[in-house]
């Protein structure tokens, strides 16, 4: 397990750093991209171009950021230029479970409602749902979401009140229990 980032010093990518951040972030990067595409086997691929990419091109790895953000990053694109490659509307999001520390009945209760959203997000446009993981999950800016969208600020917005005025609908048990 990787347990520190690269450190600062050190500008190249050692093949055994790769490996390690690979094993212990790999799962992640699959579940972004699930929830991009929607479709386990376009994650699939956007997390294996992915890697791909981030291994030729680890002569660009800046040393001041965290290699597992930047192959992240390159990750989310992946999926959104697969996506954009390929137009089918998933049926199902499988698989996708939410990281949690808390206990047995916490982390059942926190498995359920990651598959309710995964359910809830399959209804949502292909561009509500992109903006809303990008936004929500992933934590992008709105100017970034544009801008990997190729869309205006102000669509990337409609589609984000879209997205969410859905989800308020479908999430409405989670939002009050009884």
């Amino acid at each position: 397990m990787l347990t520190s980032p690269i450190p600062m010093s050190r500008s190249r990518i050692e093949q055994a750093d790769f490996d390690a951040l690979i094993a212990e972030r790999g799962g992640r990067w699959y579940q972004a991209c699930l929830r991009i595409t929607g479709d386990p086997g376009l994650a699939e691929d956007a997390v294996q171009d992915a890697l791909l990419k981030a291994w030729h091109r680890r002569d660009q790895f800046r040393a001041a950021a965290e290699l597992s953000t930047w192959v992240h990053r390159i990750a989310i694109n992946a999926a959104i230029d697969l996506l954009r490659r390929d137009r089918r509307h998933p049926e199902a999001v499988v698989d996708a479970e939410p990281v949690t520390e808390e206990g047995p009945a916490d982390h059942q209760h926190q498995q359920q409602m990651g598959r309710d959203l995964d359910s809830a997000l399959t209804q949502l446009t292909e561009v509500e749902r992109v903006c809303f993981v990008l936004k929500h999950l992933q934590q992008w800016r709105l100017e970034e979401i544009a801008s990997a969208q190729a869309a205006t600020l102000g669509s990337v917005k409609q589609a984000l009140f879209r997205a969410l005025k859905k989800l308020r609908v479908s999430m409405e048990p989670w939002r009050n229990p009884a």
